[in-house]
C-alpha cells in the first residue's frame, strides 16, 4: 500500500523542492503539499493538483485548515511532514506555535496519520520546543 505525504514546506518554494525530490528520483504523486513561502517571494497564477499555497507561515490558522482538509481527503496511510518547526517560530508567538502543534499533534493522532515535525537542534532548548517534544510520542535527534 502506498503512502500520501502531506508536506507542509516553510522554508523552501514548491517549485525548488519538487526539483530537489525529482532530482533524487523521489516519486511525487503520492505528496500533497502546502507551500507557505512560495507566495511571499514569486507572483502565483495557478496552484498544481498537488498543491496548496498558503500566503505565509504566519497563518497558522491557514495551514492548520489545509491540513486538516488533505488529512480528510487522502485516502489510506498517511504522513504529516512538517519543516520546520523553527521557521514558523520567527512568524509567530512560542504560545501560538505550542497551540497549534498541540492540536495539530493530537488531530493526527485521532485521524490516524503519523507525524514528522522537524526543528533546528539550535531551537531544542527553547521552552516551547521542550512543551511539544511531551506530545509526542518519539523524539529522533539527527546530526548533518
Amino acid at each position: 500500500m502506498d503512502k500520501s505525504v502531506i508536506y507542509v514546506t516553510t522554508n523552501k518554494p514548491y517549485p525548488h523542492l519538487v526539483n530537489l525530490l525529482e532530482r533524487d528520483d523521489v516519486d511525487t504523486k503520492n505528496i500533497f503539499f502546502i507551500d507557505c513561502i512560495t507566495k511571499q517571494i514569486l507572483p502565483v497564477t495557478t496552484e498544481p493538483e498537488n498543491c496548496l499555497f498558503i500566503n505565509s507561515p504566519h497563518e497558522i490558522t491557514a495551514i492548520g485548515i489545509a491540513v486538516s482538509r488533505a488529512v480528510e481527503h487522502l485516502k489510506g496511510e498517511r504522513v504529516l511532514f512538517l519543516d520546520s518547526l523553527s521557521t514558523l517560530l520567527l512568524y509567530n508567538d512560542e504560545k501560538i506555535i505550542g497551540q497549534f502543534s498541540n492540536f495539530m499533534i493530537n488531530k493526527m493522532l485521532v485521524s490516524g496519520v503519523s507525524s514528522i515535525i522537524m526543528v533546528l537542534s539550535s531551537d531544542v532548548d527553547r521552552e516551547v520546543i521542550k512543551q511539544i517534544m511531551s506530545f509526542v510520542d518519539e523524539v529522533k535527534k539527527y546530526e548533518q
